[in-house]
């Protein structure tokens, strides 16, 4: 069964979502599938199935314009499709990571980092004990609203879990230049480099995210290469709103920090820190 095709044969227009029975196990109701900017995705619940998957498809004109009407929003009104946040609560069983002193579990997140070339004891980290996680905290103005967990075991799924929902994503630094990517890895890696590293934390831009966007005098979106429809697509919603964005290709996904990528994020920085005439730092 080619699950892919069968996905795409359901002709799911863009925010539509499927539920019925799964073309591989035959299980009733398990199987859903959905299309997020051109991004389907696919996954049966049936324990003995598991079988999942994504794919991105064209979206039409129509869509898109679709699109940018839901997300223009006022940036001077309250508006409606805003969500508002809500209490976090950390679990018990994460527990904070401090620096490297010979427990076994901290070395595992200490070397986690270090081989992404980041500094675990900069990144208010926690360890869920639970689930063998490596746990980062989101934070909005000093407080923690959100937390996400990456399995340290590759072989684990699902490799990510969030344990709030937190609206607005995950941003890492404080300077005036935002860089939107897929993961909360990369966007350690991006504040490593001089601006501010931006992970949505979902499938699609919401109301929340272009607010928060709004802050930023310049913002590149730079996702991985297998998303380079949705790159497009988040650079005209955030244009659409007034948000001064531009589109950049990668060869990778940046927290692996291929050099010909790394080099154009540091030249696109120097770039915009001359154009501003400052290091890019928030007041």
């Amino acid at each position: 069964m080619n699950v892919k095709q069968y996905v795409q044969d359901l002709n799911l227009s863009d925010d539509d979502r499927h539920r019925g029975k799964c073309p591989v196990c035959n299980r009733h109701n398990t199987f859903t599938a959905s299309n997020n900017l051109g991004k389907l995705l696919w996954n049966c619940y049936a324990n003995s199935c598991k079988i999942s998957g994504g794919s991105y498809i064209h979206m039409s004109v129509d869509e898109i314009r679709k699109r940018m009407k839901e997300f223009k929003i006022d940036k001077d009104s309250n508006d409606v499709n805003v969500k508002l946040p809500e209490v976090f609560v950390m679990p018990e069983y994460l527990v904070p990571y401090t620096a490297y002193d010979g427990n076994s579990n901290d070395a595992l997140i200490y070397e986690f980092c270090d081989g992404y070339g980041l500094w675990a004891a900069d990144l208010d980290l926690y360890y869920d004990i639970k689930e063998d996680r490596i746990v980062f905290s989101v934070q909005d103005n000093g407080a923690i609203v959100d937390a996400v967990g990456r399995a340290l075991d590759d072989s684990v799924v699902p490799k990510w879990k969030r344990y709030g929902t937190y609206a607005e994503g995950f941003i890492r630094g404080q300077h005036q230049l935002a860089i939107v990517v897929e993961d909360v890895i990369s966007a350690c890696v991006v504040e490593t480099l001089g601006a501010t590293g931006v992970a949505i934390l979902g499938t699609s831009l919401n109301a929340n995210h272009i607010q928060a966007l709004r802050s930023f005098k310049r913002v590149i979106v730079a996702l991985d290469p297998d998303a380079a429809l949705k790159t497009i697509e988040y650079t005209k919603l955030l244009k659409a709103n007034g948000i001064p964005a531009i589109a950049l290709k990668l060869l990778d996904d940046i927290k692996y920090r291929r050099k010909e990528d790394i080099q154009f994020l540091e030249n696109s920085i120097r770039e915009f820190n001359g154009t501003f005439n400052t290091k890019g730092i928030a007041e």
